[in-house]
């Protein structure tokens, strides 16, 4: 997950999305329906689901903020909220606590020299991407978003890409997912959708009928149905995509 100019109305749209995609969907058996035996397009968050987000913070946390403790890192982390803070509100609470100007319209792009690729991510989707159409599909500015894409090494292994501050609509506004689906060229239920965020990514994933696996990050929420797939690692993808 990420976000960028877009991050305040995807906010709103986390807390109205339950009622949006109805109650009916959101509370029905995840595998009520078979799912195909293979998936003929895979579509990836990015933030938390193709890398290490929360590491990528504390790195660039480490670098730019001085010498910290494990309580202020700690601290850093809830502030930051894996990105759901809006950027202004992250830099003033730094300011306040630490006396650290940092610029909120610069912090993305700065955020995308700490990423690096998790171990045996790319091995993973690339041999996807072999088979089958891969899309990332992600909230965030642009040029930061691709940043950390090139960083991940996958920028020149998957088919498009989809970001929120290019296209004016963020996740879990389903005109993003309607735009993939669109390119996908494939009937929703040959599609699955692999993400970290329960609301964002996955729950309009769900409502569109794609697949869904959840790279575990946190706690799924209770209101929410469970999700087709859950996985530990994009290795673990291989085995049910």
């Amino acid at each position: 997950m990420a976000y960028g100019s877009d991050e305040v109305k995807s906010r709103v749209h986390r807390a109205e999305l339950v009622a949006a995609v109805g109650v009916s969907r959101l509370h029905s058996k995840a595998d009520s329906r078979d799912p195909p035996s293979v998936f003929r397009v895979l579509m990836f968050d990015l933030d938390d689901t193709l890398f290490d987000r929360g590491a990528a913070f504390e790195r660039w946390a480490r670098e730019r903020l001085g010498t910290l403790d494990t309580e202020t890192v700690a601290w850093l982390q809830e502030l930051d909220d894996r990105g759901r803070r809006p950027r202004r509100e992250l830099a003033d609470g730094i300011a306040a606590r630490l006396g650290v100007t940092v610029d909120p319209d610069g912090f993305s792009l700065e955020l995308a020299r700490f990423v690096e690729p998790e171990p045996g991510a790319y091995d993973s989707v690339k041999r996807l991407a072999a088979k089958r159409r891969v899309a990332v599909v992600s909230n965030g500015h642009g040029p930061a978003q691709r940043a950390k894409l090139v960083a991940t090494g996958l920028a020149d292994v998957v088919h498009a890409v989809f970001i929120s501050g290019e296209l004016g609509f963020a996740k879990p506004d389903a005109r993003i997912f309607e735009r993939a689906l669109q390119w996908s060229e494939h009937a929703p239920s040959e599609c699955l959708f692999i993400g970290d965020d329960p609301v964002n990514d996955l729950a309009p994933a769900m409502a569109f009928g794609m697949g869904t696996a959840w790279r575990e990050r946190g706690t799924w929420p209770a209101e929410l149905a469970a999700p087709q797939f859950t996985i530990h690692s994009l290795a673990d993808l291989e085995a049910v995509a």
